[in-house]
Protein backbone atom coordinates (compact mmCIF):
# COMPACT_ATOMS: atom_id res chain seq x y z
CA UNK A 1 0.00 0.00 0.00
CA UNK A 2 1.84 3.45 -1.24
CA UNK A 3 0.58 5.50 1.28
CA UNK A 4 2.79 8.30 2.38
CA UNK A 5 2.30 10.18 6.20
CA UNK A 6 -0.36 13.00 5.83
CA UNK A 7 -2.16 11.87 3.06
CA UNK A 8 -5.93 10.60 3.12
CA UNK A 9 -6.85 7.27 2.45
CA UNK A 10 -10.42 8.03 1.33
CA UNK A 11 -11.55 8.98 5.03
CA UNK A 12 -8.69 7.77 6.67
CA UNK A 13 -5.74 10.05 7.47
CA UNK A 14 -2.56 8.28 6.98
CA UNK A 15 0.13 8.30 9.91
CA UNK A 16 2.35 5.95 9.18
CA UNK A 17 2.87 2.60 7.57
CA UNK A 18 4.29 -0.71 9.16
CA UNK A 19 5.88 -3.23 6.92
CA UNK A 20 5.43 -7.12 8.10
CA UNK A 21 6.60 -10.32 6.44
CA UNK A 22 3.18 -10.74 5.18
CA UNK A 23 2.07 -7.59 4.28
CA UNK A 24 1.78 -3.83 5.60
CA UNK A 25 -0.78 -2.23 8.07
CA UNK A 26 -1.49 1.82 7.27
CA UNK A 27 -1.64 3.61 11.17
CA UNK A 28 -4.10 5.60 10.07
CA UNK A 29 -7.11 8.51 11.89
CA UNK A 30 -10.55 8.42 11.25
CA UNK A 31 -12.37 11.68 11.31
CA UNK A 32 -13.25 11.55 14.60
CA UNK A 33 -9.44 11.03 15.47
CA UNK A 34 -10.38 7.76 16.59
CA UNK A 35 -6.67 5.84 15.63
CA UNK A 36 -7.48 2.79 13.00
CA UNK A 37 -5.17 0.34 11.13
CA UNK A 38 -5.72 -0.28 7.41
CA UNK A 39 -5.16 -3.71 5.81
CA UNK A 40 -5.42 -3.75 2.12
CA UNK A 41 -6.44 -7.23 0.19
CA UNK A 42 -5.48 -7.10 -3.74
CA UNK A 43 -8.43 -8.98 -5.45
CA UNK A 44 -7.99 -11.21 -8.67
CA UNK A 45 -11.54 -11.06 -9.52
CA UNK A 46 -14.88 -9.24 -8.14
CA UNK A 47 -15.89 -10.75 -4.86
CA UNK A 48 -19.34 -12.43 -5.06
CA UNK A 49 -23.01 -11.06 -3.04
CA UNK A 50 -22.60 -11.58 0.61
CA UNK A 51 -18.70 -11.32 1.04
CA UNK A 52 -18.47 -7.44 3.29
CA UNK A 53 -21.16 -8.89 5.78
CA UNK A 54 -18.69 -12.01 6.40
CA UNK A 55 -15.80 -10.09 7.01
CA UNK A 56 -17.58 -7.55 9.36
CA UNK A 57 -19.67 -10.40 11.16
CA UNK A 58 -16.70 -12.54 11.62
CA UNK A 59 -16.23 -13.80 15.04
CA UNK A 60 -13.25 -15.21 15.98
CA UNK A 61 -10.98 -14.63 18.75
CA UNK A 62 -8.16 -15.23 16.97
CA UNK A 63 -8.72 -12.81 14.16
CA UNK A 64 -7.76 -9.33 14.51
CA UNK A 65 -11.53 -7.84 14.55
CA UNK A 66 -12.78 -5.92 11.50
CA UNK A 67 -14.89 -2.41 12.08
CA UNK A 68 -15.21 -1.71 8.33
CA UNK A 69 -14.49 -3.12 4.98
CA UNK A 70 -14.10 0.02 2.28
CA UNK A 71 -14.62 -2.42 -1.35
CA UNK A 72 -13.19 -0.61 -4.51
CA UNK A 73 -12.84 -2.41 -8.04
CA UNK A 74 -9.56 -4.68 -7.35
CA UNK A 75 -9.03 -4.20 -3.96
CA UNK A 76 -10.35 -4.15 -0.18
CA UNK A 77 -9.71 -2.37 2.70
CA UNK A 78 -10.16 -3.91 6.32
CA UNK A 79 -10.30 -1.05 9.04
CA UNK A 80 -8.75 -2.75 12.17
CA UNK A 81 -9.07 -0.97 15.65
CA UNK A 82 -6.00 -0.50 17.57
CA UNK A 83 -3.75 -3.84 18.31
CA UNK A 84 -1.06 -4.56 21.19
CA UNK A 85 0.68 -7.42 21.55
CA UNK A 86 3.84 -8.06 20.33
CA UNK A 87 4.73 -10.31 17.56
CA UNK A 88 5.27 -13.95 17.85
CA UNK A 89 8.82 -13.92 16.35
CA UNK A 90 10.75 -11.19 18.58
CA UNK A 91 8.49 -12.86 21.82
CA UNK A 92 9.64 -16.40 21.24
CA UNK A 93 13.70 -16.46 21.39
CA UNK A 94 16.34 -19.82 20.68
CA UNK A 95 16.29 -21.70 22.88
CA UNK A 96 13.68 -19.82 25.41
CA UNK A 97 10.48 -21.40 23.54
CA UNK A 98 7.27 -21.23 25.63
CA UNK A 99 5.95 -23.51 28.75
CA UNK A 100 4.80 -26.86 26.74
CA UNK A 101 1.45 -26.15 28.06
CA UNK A 102 1.19 -22.67 26.74
CA UNK A 103 2.76 -23.68 23.51
CA UNK A 104 -0.12 -26.35 23.10
CA UNK A 105 -2.59 -24.27 23.88
CA UNK A 106 -1.82 -21.78 21.29
CA UNK A 107 -0.71 -23.53 18.53
CA UNK A 108 -4.35 -25.71 18.75
CA UNK A 109 -6.41 -22.27 18.89
CA UNK A 110 -4.37 -21.32 15.56
CA UNK A 111 -4.86 -24.31 14.03
CA UNK A 112 -8.72 -24.21 14.85
CA UNK A 113 -8.68 -20.69 13.66
CA UNK A 114 -6.59 -20.82 10.10
CA UNK A 115 -9.34 -23.88 9.23
CA UNK A 116 -12.59 -21.96 10.31
CA UNK A 117 -11.19 -19.68 8.19
CA UNK A 118 -11.20 -21.50 4.87
CA UNK A 119 -14.32 -23.21 5.72
CA UNK A 120 -16.32 -19.71 5.51
CA UNK A 121 -19.26 -19.77 2.90
CA UNK A 122 -16.21 -17.48 1.00
CA UNK A 123 -12.88 -18.95 1.91
CA UNK A 124 -10.33 -16.95 3.76
CA UNK A 125 -6.88 -18.05 4.32
CA UNK A 126 -3.85 -17.08 6.35
CA UNK A 127 -0.35 -18.26 6.97
CA UNK A 128 1.07 -19.27 10.42
CA UNK A 129 4.12 -18.07 10.29
CA UNK A 130 5.27 -17.18 13.12
CA UNK A 131 6.17 -12.99 11.45
CA UNK A 132 2.13 -13.26 10.97
CA UNK A 133 0.98 -14.27 14.85
CA UNK A 134 0.98 -11.34 17.06
CA UNK A 135 0.44 -12.46 21.26
CA UNK A 136 -1.48 -10.15 23.49
CA UNK A 137 -1.84 -11.62 26.70
CA UNK A 138 -2.17 -15.02 26.16
CA UNK A 139 -4.41 -14.50 23.17
CA UNK A 140 -2.81 -15.08 19.93
CA UNK A 141 -4.04 -13.62 16.87
CA UNK A 142 -3.40 -13.40 13.28
CA UNK A 143 -2.27 -10.38 11.42
CA UNK A 144 -3.23 -10.83 7.78
CA UNK A 145 -5.64 -13.04 5.60
CA UNK A 146 -6.58 -12.95 2.05
CA UNK A 147 -9.46 -14.25 -0.55
CA UNK A 148 -5.86 -16.76 -1.98
CA UNK A 149 -3.55 -18.52 -0.67
CA UNK A 150 -0.13 -16.98 0.55
CA UNK A 151 2.01 -18.81 -1.64
CA UNK A 152 1.03 -19.76 -4.77
CA UNK A 153 4.15 -21.87 -5.73
CA UNK A 154 3.05 -24.04 -3.46
CA UNK A 155 1.15 -25.27 -0.09
CA UNK A 156 1.93 -23.05 2.71
CA UNK A 157 3.42 -25.31 5.18
CA UNK A 158 4.68 -22.75 7.54
CA UNK A 159 1.85 -24.70 10.27
CA UNK A 160 3.98 -27.43 10.14
CA UNK A 161 6.98 -26.14 11.92
CA UNK A 162 4.95 -23.70 14.13
CA UNK A 163 4.53 -25.95 17.17
CA UNK A 164 8.31 -26.37 17.04
CA UNK A 165 9.02 -23.06 16.79
CA UNK A 166 6.57 -22.36 19.73
CA UNK A 167 8.26 -24.32 21.71
CA UNK A 168 12.29 -23.98 21.23
CA UNK A 169 12.62 -20.77 18.92
CA UNK A 170 14.32 -22.26 16.31
CA UNK A 171 12.47 -21.47 13.02
CA UNK A 172 12.58 -24.15 9.68
CA UNK A 173 11.58 -23.67 6.71
CA UNK A 174 11.23 -27.60 5.55
CA UNK A 175 11.55 -30.43 7.07
CA UNK A 176 14.82 -32.86 8.29
CA UNK A 177 15.87 -35.60 6.73
CA UNK A 178 15.52 -37.30 9.95
CA UNK A 179 13.25 -35.62 12.48
CA UNK A 180 13.44 -38.07 15.04
CA UNK A 181 17.15 -37.71 15.29
CA UNK A 182 17.52 -33.74 14.91
CA UNK A 183 18.39 -32.52 18.20
CA UNK A 184 15.91 -29.54 18.87
CA UNK A 185 13.14 -32.17 18.51
CA UNK A 186 14.93 -34.79 20.08
CA UNK A 187 15.00 -33.35 23.46
CA UNK A 188 11.20 -32.18 23.62
CA UNK A 189 8.68 -34.15 25.76
CA UNK A 190 7.34 -37.01 24.11
CA UNK A 191 4.09 -36.76 23.74
CA UNK A 192 5.02 -33.13 22.29
CA UNK A 193 7.87 -34.83 20.18
CA UNK A 194 5.31 -36.76 18.54
CA UNK A 195 3.61 -34.18 17.37
CA UNK A 196 5.45 -32.10 15.88
CA UNK A 197 7.09 -34.74 14.03
CA UNK A 198 3.23 -35.52 12.69
CA UNK A 199 2.90 -32.01 12.15
CA UNK A 200 6.34 -32.06 9.75
CA UNK A 201 4.89 -34.96 7.94
CA UNK A 202 3.31 -34.42 4.75
CA UNK A 203 0.89 -37.05 4.72
CA UNK A 204 -0.84 -35.09 7.66
CA UNK A 205 -3.31 -32.46 6.61
CA UNK A 206 -4.10 -29.52 9.06
CA UNK A 207 -7.24 -31.30 10.31
CA UNK A 208 -5.57 -34.96 11.08
CA UNK A 209 -2.99 -32.66 13.02
CA UNK A 210 -5.29 -30.43 14.67
CA UNK A 211 -7.28 -34.05 16.05
CA UNK A 212 -4.27 -35.38 17.37
CA UNK A 213 -3.24 -31.69 19.19
CA UNK A 214 -6.66 -31.70 21.07
CA UNK A 215 -6.09 -35.15 22.31
CA UNK A 216 -2.54 -34.51 23.38
CA UNK A 217 -2.40 -34.38 27.03
CA UNK A 218 0.52 -33.31 28.68
CA UNK A 219 2.32 -34.81 32.06
CA UNK A 220 2.11 -32.38 35.14
CA UNK A 221 4.94 -30.06 35.81
CA UNK A 222 6.06 -31.05 39.61
CA UNK A 223 8.33 -28.87 41.50
CA UNK A 224 10.80 -28.90 43.10
CA UNK A 225 10.39 -29.90 47.33
CA UNK A 226 11.29 -27.00 49.41
CA UNK A 227 13.80 -27.44 52.22
CA UNK A 228 14.10 -25.45 55.34
CA UNK A 229 17.36 -24.59 56.78
CA UNK A 230 18.15 -27.73 58.33
CA UNK A 231 17.21 -29.46 55.42
CA UNK A 232 14.45 -30.80 56.16
CA UNK A 233 11.43 -31.55 53.41
CA UNK A 234 8.47 -29.05 54.36
CA UNK A 235 6.10 -29.31 51.65
CA UNK A 236 5.17 -30.99 48.24
CA UNK A 237 3.23 -28.80 46.01
CA UNK A 238 2.26 -30.05 42.43
CA UNK A 239 2.16 -27.23 39.91
CA UNK A 240 -1.88 -26.69 38.70
CA UNK A 241 -3.59 -29.32 41.03
CA UNK A 242 -5.51 -27.37 43.43
CA UNK A 243 -3.34 -28.17 47.13
CA UNK A 244 -5.67 -28.31 49.72
CA UNK A 245 -6.89 -31.15 51.98
CA UNK A 246 -9.15 -32.18 54.49
CA UNK A 247 -8.64 -34.50 56.99
CA UNK A 248 -11.37 -35.70 59.06
CA UNK A 249 -12.98 -32.21 58.49
CA UNK A 250 -9.84 -29.88 59.40
CA UNK A 251 -8.75 -27.84 56.48
CA UNK A 252 -4.57 -27.55 56.56
CA UNK A 253 -3.97 -24.55 55.40
CA UNK A 254 -3.90 -24.45 51.24
CA UNK A 255 -0.98 -27.10 50.51
CA UNK A 256 -1.02 -30.66 51.30
CA UNK A 257 1.24 -31.08 53.82
CA UNK A 258 3.41 -34.39 53.98
CA UNK A 259 3.04 -35.46 57.87
CA UNK A 260 3.18 -38.74 59.38
CA UNK A 261 0.09 -38.37 60.81
CA UNK A 262 -1.63 -37.81 57.80
CA UNK A 263 -0.18 -40.00 55.76
CA UNK A 264 -1.21 -42.79 58.03
CA UNK A 265 -4.43 -41.20 57.72
CA UNK A 266 -4.69 -41.28 54.30
CA UNK A 267 -3.77 -44.68 54.06
CA UNK A 268 -6.04 -45.96 56.22
CA UNK A 269 -9.07 -44.44 53.59
CA UNK A 270 -7.28 -45.73 50.96
CA UNK A 271 -7.43 -49.48 51.96
CA UNK A 272 -11.01 -49.13 53.12
CA UNK A 273 -11.70 -47.65 49.64
CA UNK A 274 -9.71 -50.34 47.98
CA UNK A 275 -12.12 -53.15 49.86
CA UNK A 276 -15.00 -54.51 47.59
CA UNK A 277 -18.29 -52.86 48.13
CA UNK A 278 -17.41 -50.18 50.13
CA UNK A 279 -18.17 -46.74 50.16
CA UNK A 280 -16.19 -44.23 52.50
CA UNK A 281 -17.82 -41.06 53.51
CA UNK A 282 -16.34 -37.75 55.04
CA UNK A 283 -17.14 -35.09 57.07
CA UNK A 284 -18.64 -32.03 55.67
CA UNK A 285 -16.53 -29.68 53.37
CA UNK A 286 -18.05 -26.23 54.76
CA UNK A 287 -16.41 -23.13 53.11
CA UNK A 288 -15.11 -20.03 55.53
CA UNK A 289 -13.70 -17.54 53.15
CA UNK A 290 -15.13 -14.97 51.10
CA UNK A 291 -12.31 -15.97 48.46
CA UNK A 292 -13.30 -19.08 46.71
CA UNK A 293 -10.87 -21.86 47.66
CA UNK A 294 -10.55 -25.43 46.45
CA UNK A 295 -10.21 -28.32 49.26
CA UNK A 296 -9.52 -31.56 47.95
CA UNK A 297 -10.52 -34.90 49.16
CA UNK A 298 -7.42 -37.34 50.37
CA UNK A 299 -7.77 -40.84 48.40
CA UNK A 300 -5.93 -41.68 45.08
CA UNK A 301 -8.16 -42.79 42.71
CA UNK A 302 -7.34 -45.27 39.91
CA UNK A 303 -10.18 -47.62 37.41
CA UNK A 304 -13.83 -46.45 37.98
CA UNK A 305 -15.36 -44.56 40.81
CA UNK A 306 -18.18 -42.45 41.52
CA UNK A 307 -17.83 -39.04 43.19
CA UNK A 308 -20.93 -38.03 45.23
CA UNK A 309 -22.43 -34.94 47.75
CA UNK A 310 -24.43 -32.40 48.23
CA UNK A 311 -24.46 -28.87 47.92
CA UNK A 312 -25.83 -26.01 49.87
CA UNK A 313 -25.50 -22.74 49.64
CA UNK A 314 -26.73 -19.26 50.99
CA UNK A 315 -26.84 -17.06 48.29
CA UNK A 316 -25.59 -18.07 44.66
CA UNK A 317 -22.08 -18.08 44.76
CA UNK A 318 -19.36 -19.72 42.01
CA UNK A 319 -18.67 -23.57 43.09
CA UNK A 320 -16.50 -26.27 41.30
CA UNK A 321 -17.21 -30.27 41.88
CA UNK A 322 -14.22 -31.89 39.69
CA UNK A 323 -11.71 -34.25 39.25
CA UNK A 324 -8.03 -34.01 38.59
CA UNK A 325 -5.18 -35.99 37.74
CA UNK A 326 -2.38 -36.03 39.62
CA UNK A 327 0.32 -36.69 36.87
CA UNK A 328 -1.73 -35.01 33.37
CA UNK A 329 -2.69 -31.64 32.91
CA UNK A 330 -6.01 -32.26 33.15
CA UNK A 331 -9.71 -31.92 35.14
CA UNK A 332 -12.82 -32.80 34.19
CA UNK A 333 -16.09 -32.27 36.18
CA UNK A 334 -18.65 -29.33 36.98
CA UNK A 335 -19.03 -25.33 37.23
CA UNK A 336 -22.04 -23.51 39.06
CA UNK A 337 -21.53 -19.99 37.98
CA UNK A 338 -22.72 -16.46 40.27
CA UNK A 339 -26.15 -17.24 38.32
CA UNK A 340 -26.77 -20.75 39.72
CA UNK A 341 -26.34 -22.34 35.81
CA UNK A 342 -24.53 -25.61 35.40
CA UNK A 343 -21.45 -26.28 33.19
CA UNK A 344 -20.01 -29.42 32.71
CA UNK A 345 -16.05 -28.40 31.41
CA UNK A 346 -12.78 -30.30 30.36
CA UNK A 347 -9.56 -28.60 31.38
CA UNK A 348 -6.45 -30.15 29.11
CA UNK A 349 -3.43 -28.11 29.17
CA UNK A 350 -3.92 -24.72 30.37
CA UNK A 351 -7.30 -24.88 28.08
CA UNK A 352 -10.60 -24.95 29.76
CA UNK A 353 -13.61 -25.88 26.96
CA UNK A 354 -17.23 -25.58 28.28
CA UNK A 355 -18.94 -28.60 27.01
CA UNK A 356 -22.37 -28.05 28.08
CA UNK A 357 -24.54 -25.33 30.02
CA UNK A 358 -27.76 -25.71 32.05
CA UNK A 359 -28.62 -22.17 30.76
CA UNK A 360 -32.48 -21.69 32.18
CA UNK A 361 -33.53 -25.16 32.42
CA UNK A 362 -32.16 -26.22 35.43
CA UNK A 363 -30.28 -23.74 37.54
CA UNK A 364 -29.07 -24.00 41.83
CA UNK A 365 -31.42 -22.31 43.94
CA UNK A 366 -30.06 -20.83 47.56
CA UNK A 367 -30.85 -22.11 50.65
CA UNK A 368 -31.72 -25.84 48.80
CA UNK A 369 -29.96 -28.84 48.95
CA UNK A 370 -28.76 -30.76 45.72
CA UNK A 371 -27.16 -34.13 45.01
CA UNK A 372 -24.04 -34.11 42.84
CA UNK A 373 -22.34 -36.62 41.66
CA UNK A 374 -19.24 -37.25 38.91
CA UNK A 375 -19.08 -41.26 37.32
CA UNK A 376 -15.77 -42.09 36.02
CA UNK A 377 -14.75 -45.27 34.36
CA UNK A 378 -12.23 -45.72 32.55
CA UNK A 379 -11.69 -45.54 28.58
CA UNK A 380 -15.46 -44.27 28.75
CA UNK A 381 -17.00 -40.43 28.78
CA UNK A 382 -17.19 -39.01 32.29
CA UNK A 383 -20.64 -38.56 33.48
CA UNK A 384 -21.88 -35.51 36.01
CA UNK A 385 -25.09 -35.32 37.72
CA UNK A 386 -27.20 -32.78 39.97
CA UNK A 387 -30.08 -33.52 41.56
CA UNK A 388 -32.73 -31.34 42.78
CA UNK A 389 -33.61 -33.46 46.68
CA UNK A 390 -36.87 -31.87 46.78
CA UNK A 391 -38.41 -32.01 43.35
CA UNK A 392 -36.04 -34.79 42.47
CA UNK A 393 -35.37 -33.38 38.95
CA UNK A 394 -31.73 -34.46 37.97
CA UNK A 395 -29.62 -33.09 35.38
CA UNK A 396 -27.11 -35.41 33.82
CA UNK A 397 -24.68 -34.90 31.02
CA UNK A 398 -22.18 -36.65 29.56
CA UNK A 399 -18.26 -35.69 28.32
CA UNK A 400 -15.40 -36.73 26.51
CA UNK A 401 -13.29 -39.85 27.57
CA UNK A 402 -10.71 -38.16 29.47
CA UNK A 403 -7.27 -39.71 29.76
CA UNK A 404 -6.35 -42.23 32.18
CA UNK A 405 -4.71 -41.44 35.33
CA UNK A 406 -4.33 -41.47 38.88
CA UNK A 407 -6.93 -38.84 40.36
CA UNK A 408 -7.91 -36.67 43.08
CA UNK A 409 -11.52 -35.40 43.96
CA UNK A 410 -11.71 -31.10 44.21
CA UNK A 411 -14.45 -29.21 45.77
CA UNK A 412 -13.97 -25.39 45.14
CA UNK A 413 -16.35 -22.83 46.63
CA UNK A 414 -16.34 -19.82 49.36
CA UNK A 415 -18.32 -18.73 52.29
CA UNK A 416 -22.01 -19.28 52.70
CA UNK A 417 -20.77 -23.05 50.72
CA UNK A 418 -21.10 -26.11 52.54
CA UNK A 419 -20.64 -29.46 50.16
CA UNK A 420 -21.97 -32.10 52.89
CA UNK A 421 -21.73 -35.73 52.58
CA UNK A 422 -18.99 -36.09 50.66
CA UNK A 423 -18.63 -40.00 49.38
CA UNK A 424 -16.28 -41.96 46.97
CA UNK A 425 -16.72 -45.46 45.94
CA UNK A 426 -15.04 -47.74 43.85
CA UNK A 427 -17.40 -48.68 40.44
CA UNK A 428 -17.40 -52.81 40.32
CA UNK A 429 -20.22 -52.70 37.74
CA UNK A 430 -19.63 -50.77 34.97
CA UNK A 431 -23.59 -51.00 33.46
CA UNK A 432 -25.08 -50.95 37.01
CA UNK A 433 -23.66 -47.66 37.64
CA UNK A 434 -24.35 -46.09 34.45
CA UNK A 435 -27.73 -47.32 35.41
CA UNK A 436 -28.17 -45.87 38.75
CA UNK A 437 -26.68 -42.48 37.14
CA UNK A 438 -29.92 -42.59 34.86
CA UNK A 439 -32.38 -43.59 37.70
CA UNK A 440 -32.41 -46.92 35.89
CA UNK A 441 -34.89 -45.64 32.81
CA UNK A 442 -34.82 -47.16 29.82
CA UNK A 443 -32.32 -45.45 27.81
CA UNK A 444 -28.83 -44.70 28.10
CA UNK A 445 -27.50 -41.01 27.30
CA UNK A 446 -24.58 -41.07 25.29
CA UNK A 447 -24.10 -37.46 24.27
CA UNK A 448 -25.31 -34.33 25.11
CA UNK A 449 -27.51 -33.20 28.23
CA UNK A 450 -31.04 -33.97 29.56
CA UNK A 451 -33.20 -33.39 32.58
CA UNK A 452 -34.38 -36.70 34.34
CA UNK A 453 -37.73 -36.29 35.57
CA UNK A 454 -40.03 -39.76 37.18
CA UNK A 455 -40.32 -41.77 33.90
CA UNK A 456 -39.19 -39.21 31.46
CA UNK A 457 -36.10 -37.42 30.08
CA UNK A 458 -35.60 -34.06 28.15
CA UNK A 459 -33.22 -33.61 25.77
CA UNK A 460 -31.95 -30.44 24.10
CA UNK A 461 -29.72 -30.06 21.40
CA UNK A 462 -27.02 -32.20 20.02
CA UNK A 463 -28.16 -35.32 21.69
CA UNK A 464 -27.98 -39.13 21.54
CA UNK A 465 -29.45 -41.56 23.39
CA UNK A 466 -29.33 -45.19 23.57
CA UNK A 467 -32.73 -47.46 23.85
CA UNK A 468 -32.50 -50.45 26.53
CA UNK A 469 -32.57 -54.27 24.15
CA UNK A 470 -35.77 -54.74 25.86
CA UNK A 471 -37.79 -51.59 25.07
CA UNK A 472 -40.12 -52.40 22.39
CA UNK A 473 -42.16 -48.65 22.14
CA UNK A 474 -41.81 -45.53 24.02
CA UNK A 475 -43.63 -42.30 23.55
CA UNK A 476 -42.43 -39.18 22.50
CA UNK A 477 -43.30 -35.23 22.62
CA UNK A 478 -41.95 -31.96 20.42
CA UNK A 479 -42.73 -28.61 21.75
CA UNK A 480 -45.54 -26.53 20.37
CA UNK A 481 -44.96 -25.25 16.84
CA UNK A 482 -41.55 -27.59 16.08
CA UNK A 483 -41.51 -27.66 12.64
CA UNK A 484 -38.88 -30.37 12.09
CA UNK A 485 -38.14 -34.13 11.66
CA UNK A 486 -39.59 -35.46 14.32
CA UNK A 487 -37.34 -38.36 14.81
CA UNK A 488 -34.24 -40.21 13.51
CA UNK A 489 -33.86 -43.81 14.73
CA UNK A 490 -31.45 -46.25 13.82
CA UNK A 491 -31.37 -50.11 14.86
CA UNK A 492 -28.78 -52.37 15.14
CA UNK A 493 -29.37 -56.29 14.61
CA UNK A 494 -27.66 -58.92 16.59
CA UNK A 495 -26.20 -59.99 12.74
CA UNK A 496 -24.81 -57.00 12.01
CA UNK A 497 -27.61 -55.61 9.68
CA UNK A 498 -28.22 -51.88 10.38
CA UNK A 499 -31.88 -50.17 9.98
CA UNK A 500 -33.01 -46.70 9.82
CA UNK A 501 -36.17 -44.90 10.89
CA UNK A 502 -37.00 -41.57 9.57
CA UNK A 503 -40.29 -39.17 10.39
CA UNK A 504 -39.28 -36.35 8.23
CA UNK A 505 -41.15 -32.95 8.96
CA UNK A 506 -43.12 -33.33 5.63
CA UNK A 507 -44.51 -36.24 7.43
CA UNK A 508 -42.98 -39.10 5.14
CA UNK A 509 -41.98 -41.82 6.84
CA UNK A 510 -38.60 -44.17 5.59
CA UNK A 511 -37.75 -47.79 6.97
CA UNK A 512 -34.38 -48.65 5.45
CA UNK A 513 -31.92 -50.95 5.36
CA UNK A 514 -28.18 -49.24 5.60
CA UNK A 515 -24.94 -50.25 4.32
CA UNK A 516 -22.86 -50.37 1.48
CA UNK A 517 -26.85 -49.54 -0.28
CA UNK A 518 -29.43 -47.95 1.10
CA UNK A 519 -32.81 -50.14 0.67
CA UNK A 520 -35.84 -48.58 1.50
CA UNK A 521 -38.12 -51.47 3.00
CA UNK A 522 -41.14 -49.27 3.05
CA UNK A 523 -42.22 -46.18 2.61
CA UNK A 524 -45.77 -44.47 4.20
CA UNK A 525 -47.21 -40.67 5.13
CA UNK A 526 -48.42 -39.99 8.49
CA UNK A 527 -49.48 -36.19 7.08
CA UNK A 528 -50.14 -32.89 8.35
CA UNK A 529 -52.44 -34.19 11.08
CA UNK A 530 -49.35 -35.04 13.88
CA UNK A 531 -49.27 -32.45 16.71
CA UNK A 532 -46.17 -31.69 18.18
CA UNK A 533 -46.83 -31.23 21.86
CA UNK A 534 -48.57 -34.21 22.04
CA UNK A 535 -48.00 -37.59 22.86
CA UNK A 536 -46.60 -40.26 20.13
CA UNK A 537 -46.04 -43.59 20.80
CA UNK A 538 -43.41 -45.43 18.61
CA UNK A 539 -43.43 -49.21 18.67
CA UNK A 540 -40.68 -51.81 17.42
CA UNK A 541 -41.68 -54.74 15.90
CA UNK A 542 -39.73 -57.76 15.39
CA UNK A 543 -39.02 -60.92 16.43
CA UNK A 544 -41.49 -62.80 14.05
CA UNK A 545 -41.78 -62.83 10.05
CA UNK A 546 -42.38 -59.00 9.77
CA UNK A 547 -40.32 -56.32 11.26
CA UNK A 548 -41.36 -52.23 11.35
CA UNK A 549 -41.98 -49.78 13.23
CA UNK A 550 -45.63 -48.58 14.55
CA UNK A 551 -46.22 -44.70 15.11
CA UNK A 552 -49.91 -43.97 17.24
CA UNK A 553 -50.91 -40.58 17.97
CA UNK A 554 -54.73 -40.16 19.31
CA UNK A 555 -56.66 -42.67 17.03
CA UNK A 556 -54.39 -42.35 13.98
CA UNK A 557 -52.19 -45.15 13.34
CA UNK A 558 -49.56 -45.63 10.68
CA UNK A 559 -47.43 -48.88 9.81
CA UNK A 560 -44.48 -49.70 8.14
CA UNK A 561 -42.48 -52.68 7.95
CA UNK A 562 -41.53 -55.50 5.98
CA UNK A 563 -41.49 -59.80 5.82
CA UNK A 564 -38.44 -61.21 6.43
CA UNK A 565 -37.19 -64.72 6.28
CA UNK A 566 -36.43 -64.82 9.72
CA UNK A 567 -37.24 -63.15 13.02
CA UNK A 568 -34.73 -60.00 13.19
CA UNK A 569 -33.41 -59.20 16.40
CA UNK A 570 -32.96 -55.83 17.44
CA UNK A 571 -29.71 -55.47 19.70
CA UNK A 572 -29.12 -51.68 19.58
CA UNK A 573 -31.51 -48.60 18.91
CA UNK A 574 -29.93 -45.18 19.13
CA UNK A 575 -31.77 -41.93 18.71
CA UNK A 576 -29.43 -38.83 17.64
CA UNK A 577 -31.39 -35.79 18.66
CA UNK A 578 -30.43 -32.01 17.39
CA UNK A 579 -33.57 -30.03 19.22
CA UNK A 580 -35.70 -30.61 22.33
CA UNK A 581 -37.34 -33.57 22.80
CA UNK A 582 -39.15 -35.13 25.56
CA UNK A 583 -38.99 -39.42 25.44
CA UNK A 584 -41.39 -41.04 28.26
CA UNK A 585 -41.55 -44.37 29.49
CA UNK A 586 -45.28 -45.45 29.49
Amino acid sequence: MSMRKGRYYERYQVEDVLTFFSGQLVSAKSPDGARVFLQEITLSKPLPPGAKEILTNLENEHLAPILDVMEEKERIVLVHPPMGGEPLSLLVQPRRGMEPSQALTVYRRLLRTAINLSELPIPLYTTLDSRNIIIEGNRPYVLFISFEKFTKRQADEKWRYLLHFLLNGFRMESRPENPEGDRSIRELPDALKKLVIMAMDPENSMQDVLDAAEKTVLPKQQKKMATDKRGNTRVIVYSGVVAAVVITGIIVGNQFTNTPAQAEHEQKIQEELDKPGNTVLFKDVVFQRLQSLPEKLPPSLEGPFLVQGELVQNEANPFKFYVSSQDLESDFGLEVDDKGQLILFQYINGETKELANSGDEFSIDPKKEYGVEILYVPEDSFRVAVTDQKTEEKWVSVGPVPTPSTFNVVVEGSKGTAFKNPSVAKVEEKQEAISGWMEKQPWMLQQGTGILRKGQIDLAGDTRIHLEKNIDSFVLTRPKGFDDDPIRMRLDAVDGTSYQFIWMKNGQMELEKTGYETEKLDIQYFGPSWVPDEETRISIVSGSEEFGIIVEQGSKIVSLGTNVESPVKIDNIIIENQSWIRLIDK
